[in-house]
């Protein structure tokens, strides 16, 4: 079950114990988003009573709502997790490291009183979104037949939507098609981007139309993963170093036209 504590409006505070069903999860989620109606930045206070054990459906109905969430992180400020459970402290722990934009702390149920008070801190104000440069570029090719981009920074979900379309024309009405990536710049990705609609379509069409996918540069750790996973997928990937782009165009059959735009 789930109860609903008092506290301030700005702070969703909650204690969990027993059997955690799908209508509990439903109602824990109700309060997160009534509380972000009313102010523009929350926190949460969640205490796990030892007696808690999550359903089934509680945990599908979990992920879904969680995954509802991903979007609206710039809304979280701290997340206090009172709990003697080592594997549930152990997952808000991880949480803390994929979601880096919210403070989130492990705390024991001897610490109770030091978790409320610092989850009920006031929010620092909720950050002027930036807008920073593109980081994902199309790079103009001499074949129709090749696709080619280029990335320099971190990829957030306005560059995925850019880059969808320029995809989704380049497959349009082909049958094959060759990619090439030019990794200048990796600073990773923004979570909400990565279950971007068009992604996951462009992924499926990629699966089936693409012959060649080079990829030149990049850290050292994706030539690795790209090699492991190079045999479970029909299109052959090679990766090559920032040295190595002449023969790298040469393998995907064209080269630069324009510069990226």
């Amino acid at each position: 079950m789930i109860e609903i504590l008092e506290s301030s409006k700005h702070l969703v505070a909650m204690k969990f114990s027993g059997d955690l069903t799908a209508e509990d999860v439903e109602e824990a989620y109700k309060a997160i988003e009534d509380a972000m109606k009313k102010v523009p930045r929350i926190s949460m206070f969640v205490e796990i009573d030892p007696s808690v054990n999550l359903t089934f459906e509680g945990l599908f109905k979990d992920m879904v709502a969680g995954l509802g969430q991903i979007g609206k992180l710039n809304h979280y400020f701290r997340a206090a997790i009172v709990t003697d459970k080592g594997w549930m402290a152990t997952m808000a722990r991880v949480e803390g490291l994929v979601f880096t934009s919210v403070d989130i702390r492990v705390f024991s149920s001897a610490e109770r009183e030091k978790a409320f008070a610092w989850a009920a801190e006031p929010p620092d104000r909720l950050p002027e979104p930036d807008e920073p440069s593109p980081s994902l570029h199309v790079i103009q090719t001499t074949s129709e037949n090749v696709f080619a981009y280029q990335v320099d920074g971190r990829i957030r979900e306005k560059d995925i939507e850019t880059v969808v379309k320029a995809v989704n024309d380049a497959f349009k009405d082909r049958e094959k098609v060759n990619v090439l990536a030019r990794i200048r710049s990796w600073k990773g990705f923004d979570l909400a981007s990565v279950f971007s609609d068009g992604l996951f379509k462009m992924k499926y069409d990629a699966f089936s139309k693409v012959d060649k996918y080079a990829i030149v540069g990049g850290p050292p750790w994706m030539r690795n993963f790209f090699e492991l996973v190079n045999s479970l997928f029909p299109t052959e990937v090679r990766v090559f170093e920032e040295s190595e782009e002449d023969a790298a165009w040469e393998w995907v059959g064209a080269s630069q036209a324009l510069l990226p735009n």
